[in-house]
């Protein structure tokens, strides 16, 4: 026998193997194997806290276990190895060997506990192969159980990929063809399969599975499940199906029975197998019996018997740990005894298919159940669940049980995450989308009538804009807990985004939703906020809309409900509107909303051009830069000009929308023209109060690596003056990134004289109105005149737009204008036409 530890004296860079082992036949044989070459330094300890301060102490390529080890079983030695808490690498490849032998369990366990190969004494020849393939390998990854989901629908496969992304390594498909050539490639564990697919269905995609691999588990999905539909499915192949729209933990419960393994089946079948062949000698059984009970004894996991009156007949150590209840006490109760009825209401149907497994020996289960604690506390554990045949020959369950109860609260807070504002604890937005679908397929299959309130709160930007958006936080919190008093049970309080929510009224007429909107407006009115030294209330204004199963889509009602709501805010806010087809307010903000969709499509189309029109330095006699004009190309290639379109993206509050994009397009055509000196973009007022647009237009500077001094902007006057402060903000800020700024339609407001000290524009543009009649009359030369005067007397340019014959220009030369635009000066034109 070696001295320990035994350490050879050091010559190249030689693999270093840990042997640790009490019994010195193992010992002895190992070394043995391994000692035929010098390509190994070896070390050997008897005892696995020798082993540890070895661990801790120097790098180790190679860690080779004997299970049996008394002060601390391979089991856990393993563990500590992967946990990272010792010095040596979590990859350090670990062998395990065992003098007695029960296939599946021993894999299961070293997959526990990350153990990279399992050797029975018997085998141990195998040691140096398996030391060098494991050592050029390095890696003790466990694979997750793969996925595919064939799904159309990019909602569905979301949320499915939210639910099962912990549990699942998974994949994506939209239709049947690219599913199937995904599962041909990747040979998934479990395949999720839609019914409805484009280009190839799922029966026949399920079809086409069966013929290459009659194992593979596949759970269909569909929304229109009959039991004929279900019984062909399943002789057709599939393992399971669900309906749709499911819940998460319906969708968890599917997956994880389609998943299920056979360890404990098998592992079972291969113990019985080898008591049989040592049912000769009495001694050898007794020690294969009692080591394979030591090693249930070793696992985390509880190994359960359970004969057909689902009574225990066997139990590990592990259970002890797990529930503070006896091995002793437990034997021979009945499982039930140990669930939590009041937490698992379903396990009275886990019985049924709990008794159908003990008589099927090829049917397999996994399901959840809440277990009570000796101690009071609740358990979540999970039970994979197989046949098995007693001893005395009849049938029986092999039940392994492991805990699960922080998974199933780290579950249950994602969902409830998924389904809830972060900020109110309402419902949010993608659990009132489906929870309205479902309605509206209710009122429709049951000729049943439901009601949807939108709610917007007035005047909200206002708090957050003066106090800030921590105060604005504490407002909506206030308010949703008005709100949730208001609500009954069977309703459904979500809160949508920013300052509007939305109610799902089950089973009421017009009348009674009415009576509902108007109490919602009288609690909002009597909630009043102490907000520093001012005690603000709020209004609220309302937008109804009937679900009835009149609409062909769920989307309908929302579309509905959000048009009378502007037609409420149009009213003078704080009113409540219910949506009429025939209203002539309600076909007003329905022509807004339809032109607000049409843009938003058209900029996604690239179908929003720019047209440049020339201002003129008088003084130069030439185009000293362009104002860019929006123009829109219908799907029938007509272009139509902004007065189409602006006011109904400005009644619907969509302006940042497209002026986003035109800046973008100005910037690029910056970009694509170098003799193109400068561009000016108009800004609504909407899109001038975004704090988001110096770092748009500073992040489109830099992707297109463009001057900033050749890009101008123009805010009209009337937009300008509607918040001073934010106008002369953003005014520097453009000015320190080197852009130029006008103010449009100066004098329309006709107050502006004493405001334009007070702000830093470049560019002083006319009113059009003064303009466009000079020639004719006398009072607007008079003004032009005083207007242009004070101008130039701020140091500012002064630009008249308007101007459409020579006569109106030598007037406005004479009076000494620095710029001019007009149709007499150039017509607005696209910039390769500029350019030919």
């Amino acid at each position: 026998m070696r001295p320990e530890p035994h350490k050879p004296q050091a010559t190249a860079v030689k693999m270093h193997i840990l042997i640790v082992s009490h019994d010195p036949h193992v010992q002895e044989t190992i070394v043995d194997r391994l000692s035929s070459t010098s390509d190994y330094t070896l070390t050997i300890c008897s005892s696995a806290k020798k082993a540890l301060h070895t661990l801790r102490g120097g790098k180790i390529d190679v860690l080779l276990g004997d299970v049996d080890t008394p002060d601390l079983d391979g089991w856990r030695l393993s563990r500590l190895v992967r946990s990272g808490i010792l010095k040596c690498s979590v990859d350090t490849p670990i062998i395990m060997v065992s003098s007695t032998w029960c296939e599946r369990i021993a894999e299961v366990t070293a997959r526990e506990y990350g153990v990279n190969e399992m050797l029975p004494l018997e085998h141990i020849d195998r040691v140096p192969e398996v030391v060098e393939r494991l050592y050029k390998e390095k890696t003790s990854a466990l694979p997750k159980t793969r996925l595919l989901i064939v799904e159309d629908q990019p909602d569905t496969s979301d949320l499915i990929t939210r639910v099962l992304g912990n549990a699942f390594d998974i994949d994506v498909a939209s239709d049947g063809e690219q599913g199937l050539a995904m599962w041909l490639s990747g040979r998934h564990d479990l395949v999720l399969l839609d019914f409805m697919l484009p280009k190839r269905c799922g029966r026949d995609v399920l079809i086409e599975i069966m013929k290459h691999n009659p194992q593979q588990a596949v759970v269909m999905m569909t929304a229109h499940a009959s039991g004929d539909q279900a019984e062909e499915l399943m002789l057709l192949g599939a393992v399971d199906f669900i309906p749709k729209p499911f819940r998460p933990e319906q969708l968890r419960k599917v997956c994880n029975i389609a998943t299920l393994r056979e360890d404990y089946l098998v592992s079972n079948r291969q113990f019985a197998t080898r008591v049989k062949s040592l049912k000769d000698g009495e001694a050898a059984y007794k020690n294969l019996y009692e080591t394979h009970y030591r090693l249930l004894d070793d696992l985390h996991s509880v190994v359960m018997g359970l004969d057909e009156q689902l009574n225990i007949t066997f139990l590990n150590r592990a259970w002890e740990n797990l529930t503070g209840h006896s091995i002793e006490s437990s034997l021979g109760q009945a499982l039930e005894k140990f669930v939590d009825i009041n937490q698992d209401q379903d396990f009275h149907c886990h019985q049924s298919r709990l008794k159908q497994v003990i008589h099927n020996t090829s049917e397999k289960y996994k399901l959840e159940l809440c277990l009570n604690h000796s101690n009071g506390d609740l358990i979540w554990t999970e039970l994979k669940v197989s046949h098995s045949t007693a001893v005395d020959q009849k049938s029986a369950l092999t039940v392994c049980l492991d805990n699960i109860t922080e998974r199933k609260h780290a579950q249950r807070e994602l969902e409830h995450l998924a389904m809830h504002d972060a900020l109110t604890g309402l419902y949010n937005r993608h659990y009132f989308e489906s929870s309205l679908e479902q309605l509206a397929n209710l009122a429709q299959r049951e000729q049943s009538t439901h009601g949807l309130v939108y709610i917007d709160l007035d005047y909200f930007k206002v708090i957050n804009d003066t106090f800030g958006h921590h105060r604005g936080d504490e407002v909506l919190r206030e308010i949703s807990r008005s709100l949730r008093k208001r609500v009954r049970k069977s309703d459904i309080l979500c809160r949508l985004g920013g300052d509007e929510f939305a109610v799902l009224l089950h089973d009421v007429n017009e009348q009674r939703m009415r009576e509902f909107a108007t109490d919602i407006q009288g609690s909002v009115g009597n909630c009043s906020f102490q907000l520093e030294e001012q005690r603000v209330h709020l209004g609220a204004s309302i937008g109804l809309s009937i679900i009835d199963g009149s609409a062909n889509l769920a989307e309908e009602y929302l579309k509905q409900a959000d048009i009378a709501l502007y037609v409420a805010k149009g009213r003078g806010r704080n009113t409540i509107h219910l949506y009429n087809a025939d209203d002539r307010e309600s076909e007003e903000m329905r022509h807004n909303i339809n032109w607000a969709q049409k843009i938003r499509h058209a900029i996604d189309d690239d179908r929003i051009l720019l047209y440049f029109q020339p201002i003129v330095d008088v003084k130069e006699n030439k185009a000293s830069y362009y104002e860019a004009l929006v123009r829109y190309r219908d799907i029938n290639g007509d272009i139509i000009g902004p007065v189409n379109f602006i006011p109904a993206l400005e009644n619907t509050g969509d302006m940042k929308f497209l002026d986003r994009h035109v800046i973008q397009l100005a910037i690029n055509t910056l970009k694509d023209h170098d003799n193109l000196s400068r561009i000016a973009v108009n800004l609504s007022a909407q899109t001038f109060q975004d704090e988001s647009l110096v770092p748009t237009i500073v992040a489109c500077l830099e992707a297109a690596q463009v001057d900033a001094q050749r890009l101008s902007f123009e805010l009209t006057e009337s937009a300008s003056l509607f918040n001073l402060n934010i106008t002369r903000r953003v005014i520097a800020e453009l000015h320190q990134l080197g852009c130029k700024f006008s103010v449009d339609d100066f004098g329309s407001g006709f107050s502006s004289f004493s405001y334009l000290k007070q702000l830093p524009a470049d560019y002083i543009k006319l009113d059009g109105s003064f303009v466009k009649n000079l020639h004719l009359d006398d009072i607007d030369r008079a003004l032009v005149r005083s207007i242009v005067q004070v101008i130039q007397a701020l140091g500012k340019k002064a630009v008249a737009e308007y101007v459409e014959n020579q006569e109106i220009l030598d007037l406005l030369t004479s009076m000494g204008i620095d710029f001019v635009q007009g149709y007499h000066i150039g017509y607005p034109e696209p910039i390769e036409k500029i350019f030919s």
